[in-house]
């Protein structure tokens, strides 16, 4: 019971270090026109959340495999609420980017631990669900940062950041001090099930060099479906480029996210069953190229085109998820966080590094010529479907093997 609340505690966790990433693009104008900004300078405070996310979410993991994780969750919700409050106070490029860096470090714990509690709490063949519905959280917590400003019309963007504030302190960092002082009085008694559990997991399985290569694999599927997300749709580089209006970049940034959601949750339960995943990431890629090139092909003034494109978009970079069960099933026992650490480590900085080569193409790029935009995840669209297509290959050959 315990593990299970501190799933759902850090699945909060990870909704609202979404919410705030992505929130970011909203107030993004705001922010440079207050403190004169270039829209370079607003990409690298954008990216510096997602940067030292990623590089300490391996180190992370494997202190998670071997903690108590209900501490590291608590810690990073505390440090996130202080450097989120040093983010909305800051008044330099300086102060915006160690303070938005800092919120990345401290989120870093949110991810891990809840694959590692969602394998601890749920049944094996539930696993890739599971990780469907958390990283279905990305989805949903962008879709949430764009109505957001929507439904509460506050006047600037210090008071954005500072209602994240409140949400964070309210609805996980006060639950998980409770959570863990009530685990501590019940440790002095008697140690927990799942305590006891930890201290006999045997974490020294040895990793083979076909386990290294299936989660090399699968990391390059994530970060093939996080660069894409992250550099392509998030910060509106298609829209800026063709100038379309706000409300139509809101229109198809929520339908993209949602669908993404959708595509996260289906795939996630339909790749329960292992033989499933390469073929449902080969559809998700192949479909995911061919809305991206509509597009970027489609008249701004087509807006149901636009917004079925995204949808499909959105459902085919939603399989990119079932990179994370992939990885877990190649891995050793007992390493379920580090593993999950190490697939969201390469999708977050593919993630970040697209993110901020989007604001390079923004600089660069004439209004209405989309061929940078093109050329550059066009690419990535392609590359995601080599590696489906290698799986695909791979569990063909694997099947003949086991049959023969």
């Amino acid at each position: 019971m315990r593990d299970r609340l501190l799933w759902i505690l850090s699945l909060l966790f990870v909704a609202w270090m979404v919410w705030s990433e992505t929130s970011f693009q909203y107030f993004d104008q705001s922010l440079a026109d207050e403190l004169d900004l270039s829209s370079a300078d607003v990409a690298v405070v954008g990216g510096a959340f997602l940067l030292p996310y990623g590089l300490v979410q391996i180190p992370v993991g494997w202190v998670l495999d071997r903690g108590r994780a209900e501490r590291w969750l608590l810690l990073g919700a505390i440090t996130a609420t202080a450097l989120t409050l040093a983010f909305a106070r800051a008044e330099t490029l300086h102060g915006l980017i160690i303070s938005r860096a800092g919120m990345g470090l401290a989120c870093a714990v949110a991810f891990p631990a809840s694959g590692l509690l969602a394998r601890r709490t749920l049944p094996p063949q539930r696993f890739a669900l599971a990780m469907g519905a958390t990283d279905s959280l990305l989805g949903f917590g962008a879709a949430l940062a764009a109505v957001m400003p929507v439904l509460i019309h506050l006047g600037s963007w210090r008071q954005q950041v500072t209602l994240q504030i409140m949400v964070l302190a309210l609805l996980v960092a006060t639950p998980l001090v409770v959570v863990v002082v009530a685990s501590s009085q019940q440790s002095r008694a008697k140690p927990s099930q799942s305590i006891r559990e930890r201290q006999v997991t045997d974490h020294s399985g040895r990793w083979s060099a076909d386990a290294i290569k299936k989660v090399v694999h699968a990391a390059l599927i994530y970060a093939w479906g996080a660069g894409t997300l992250f550099g392509f749709c998030q910060y509106g580089l298609l829209s800026e480029v063709e100038g379309w209006s706000g409300s139509l970049k809101v229109g198809v940034g929520m339908v993209l996210s949602l669908f993404t959601s959708v595509g996260m949750l289906g795939a996630g339960w339909l790749g329960s069953h292992q033989s499933r995943r390469a073929p449902i990431l080969l559809a998700g890629s192949c479909s995911a190229a061919a809305a991206l090139l509509v597009l970027v092909a489609t008249n701004p003034q087509s807006v149901i085109v636009l917004i079925l494109a995204g949808a499909i978009l959105g459902l085919g970079l939603g399989t990119s998820v079932l990179a994370f069960p992939l990885a877990e099933a190649a891995a050793p026992p007992a390493q379920t966080a580090l593993v999950v650490a190490f697939v969201n480590t390469a999708g977050t900085l593919m993630g970040a590094l697209m993110i901020m080569l989007s604001g390079v193409l923004l600089q660069v790029s004439t209004p209405g010529n989309t061929t940078l935009v093109v050329l550059t995840y066009g690419s990535l669209a392609l590359l995601g479907i080599i590696l489906a297509a290698l799986l695909q290959i791979n569990t063909i050959k694997r099947s003949a093997q086991f049959l023969s």
